[in-house]
């Protein structure tokens, strides 16, 4: 059964420039709508020839942002939010990015919870494995929330 906010149509752009390829999606900010995301990145993955193994740790690294901002942004409090995500290709990267529009992060609790002992603890091994996953990954709040932004290398022959 979908949640009730199944009125909030969920949204997506195409881009396309000389520069590179950008899709953007907007999902609400609940379980049920994550596998759309996770679906799109797989498909873009199997356009550029990602290989398995790679596709899969850009994938995990996605799933971690999207179920940080679900279970942590709106914190419980009855706000159904909404999930910004962008997949963008420029040059020989692919860049995802999760914007929440809910409580934001600190720049002190993001550091506090990227260190590699964090694996071990019961929470918090998110943005961990977030970091660990991609080749790059910036967390950082904005005005409007939390912005996760993980870069992958793309193989020579995408």
């Amino acid at each position: 059964m979908l949640p009730a906010s199944t009125q909030r149509p969920e949204t997506s752009t195409l881009r396309l420039s000389p520069e590179g390829l950008s899709i953007h999606m907007r999902i609400p900010a609940e379980r049920p709508y994550l596998r759309n995301a996770i679906l799109t990145l797989r498909e873009i993955c199997d356009h550029l020839n990602i290989d398995p193994a790679r596709r899969n740790r850009i994938v995990l690294a996605l799933e971690e942002a999207l179920l940080n901002a679900v279970e942590h942004a709106y914190n419980g409090d009855g706000h159904l939010g909404q999930i910004d995500l962008q997949f963008t290709i420029e040059g020989d990267e692919f860049l995802v990015m999760v914007e929440d529009f809910g409580q934001g992060i600190s720049p002190e609790q993001a550091m506090g919870y990227i260190h590699d002992d964090r694996i071990l603890e019961d929470r918090g091994r998110g943005l961990c494995i977030l970091r660990g996953m991609s080749d790059r990954s910036v967390v950082q709040a904005t005005e409007r929330g939390t912005r996760a932004t993980m870069m992958f290398h793309l193989p020579s022959n995408a």
